[in-house]
């Protein structure tokens, strides 16, 4: 190491990411039924004083097995589901009830397949996650939870005794089917799953940790989608987000594709044992619209010769994507996460109070669409950020440029790394936290 010269400004450090587990208080789903046992599998990033409060919140894993869990699906037994929670239930709590005061938390949010593991090494937010970069885990204390249904530590489908479709009784008992309907019966489908329900997942996460401030949301798709919802349901709580690519509400567009897509895995005659061909189906499907034409004209163009025994570049592109999906992912967890975003909707809050979820907004916010996305045009981020404008909220929209569309946010990081240092750079919201945060506070990096 390089010694500091006399006068000279010691750098600032950040410890290695660390994945870690938590136990939380049963959680009682919109549609009805009940998430229990509430286990949740988080990522952090931050500077060495956070690692003790860390470890005495919860249950950190070692450096070799946080790099080992990167994308692994995590399937458990109901006896050890009913043993991790009672582990971590019965760990003592030593430490600060409260995350240190040294840095912000900045809070990500994965999109539909991704992990809890947003930086280091094969994390989906990577290059600009990092000394440096314009997340710094030395000047902001990094979060990523893996949402609830997924399959990499959260309880989910993948795991014994996740409930059941029919476990929706907000809706009464499940139909039924009368001899030769070829709908499946309920009990091979996972229960309903929304973007609430994990927004709420999450925020009992950050009681768990003591985080009651969060300087920054941000995600993108359905990531997006449950920032909106995280900055609804606690407005004081979060002073500034970044939704990226969603909208307020899922257009009938997304929830036709999603159809389709899930059509595809149930009709394999190897559901729900082991639909492996459906599931490639359904992800070549949702790869064509996360993808633009001109981007896949670029990356897939036509060949000069042609033959009637060779896939063309884009079919070995799908399939492709599909094969790797297949091996990283839990079919009824997909199913999960499709449902969780056919079902988004802002205009209803699952709260006492109720009422539309835009108006009890706080957080300042930069909405950012992507030109070339056919999944969520940008005019769904123009218009949510004209309707926080309206209420009064200081709200910025930037557009990213990207001639692959949709996934924009996970491949233009020229683009997306500015965009991050203004958002960390946005003034506060007005909720309660605005008297504990200024712009100030934030100490943004750009991008070395």
């Amino acid at each position: 190491m390089r010694p500091v010269r006399p006068g000279q400004e010691v750098p600032p450090r950040a410890e290695t990411p660390r994945v870690f587990d938590l136990s939380l208080p049963d959680l009682p789903l919109e549609a009805g039924a009940r998430v229990a046992p509430h286990l949740v599998r988080g990522w952090w990033w931050g500077p060495p004083e956070d690692l003790a409060w860390l470890q005495s919140r919860a249950r950190v894993h070692s450096d070799e097995a946080t790099r080992e869990g990167r994308l692994r699906v995590v399937r458990r037994t109901a006896s050890e589901l009913r043993d991790a929670a009672s582990e971590l239930r019965d760990a003592r709590r030593t430490g600060p009830r409260r995350a240190p005061d040294a840095v912000p938390t900045v809070l990500l949010v994965h999109a539909l397949t991704g992990d809890m593991h947003a930086g280091g090494e094969g994390g989906w937010w990577a290059p600009v996650i990092g000394p440096g970069r314009p997340l710094d885990p030395s000047r902001v204390r990094l979060l990523c939870f893996n949402n609830l249904g997924s399959c990499y530590g959260t309880f989910g489908p993948a795991d014994e005794g996740f409930p059941q479709r029919t476990d929706d009784t907000r809706f009464g008992p499940s139909p039924v089917l009368p001899k030769g309907d070829l709908r499946l019966e309920e009990r091979s489908l996972p229960a309903t799953i929304t973007p609430w329900d994990q927004a709420r997942s999450i925020l009992a996460a950050l009681d768990a940790l003591g985080v009651d401030e969060v300087a920054l949301v941000t995600g993108g798709s359905l990531g997006g989608m449950v920032v909106l919802c995280l900055a609804a349901l606690a407005p004081e709580r979060f002073q500034r987000m970044v939704p990226i690519a969603t909208a307020e509400a899922a257009s009938a567009w997304v929830v036709g594709w999603n159809h389709v897509a899930r059509q595809a895995l149930l009709l394999d005659p190897e559901y729900p044992e082991s639909p492996r061909r459906g599931l490639e189906l359904a992800r070549q499907l949702a790869t064509l619209t996360y993808r633009a034409e001109a981007g896949l004209e670029a990356l897939q163009p036509r060949p000069q010769a042609w033959s009637s025994r060779t896939l063309y570049p884009v079919e070995s592109y799908l399939e492709h994507q599909g094969a790797k999906l297949e091996a990283r992912f839990d079919a009824r967890s997909y199913l999960a996460l499709l449902g969780a975003m056919d079902h988004h909707d802002l205009t209803r809050v699952p709260t006492p109070n109720g009422g539309p979820g835009v108006d009890r907004i706080r957080a300042s916010t930069l909405a950012i669409g992507i030109d070339r996305d056919v999944l969520f045009p940008p005019e769904h981020m123009k218009s949510l950020s004209r309707r926080l404008r309206a209420q009064g909220l200081h709200t910025e929209y930037a557009v990213l440029c990207s001639v692959h569309g949709h996934d924009g946010f996970l491949i233009e990081w020229d683009a997306l790394a500015p965009l991050l240092v203004r958002a960390l750079a946005l003034p506060p919201g007005v909720g309660r936290d605005a008297r504990l945060s200024s712009p100030a506070g934030v100490r943004a990096r750009k991008t070395s």
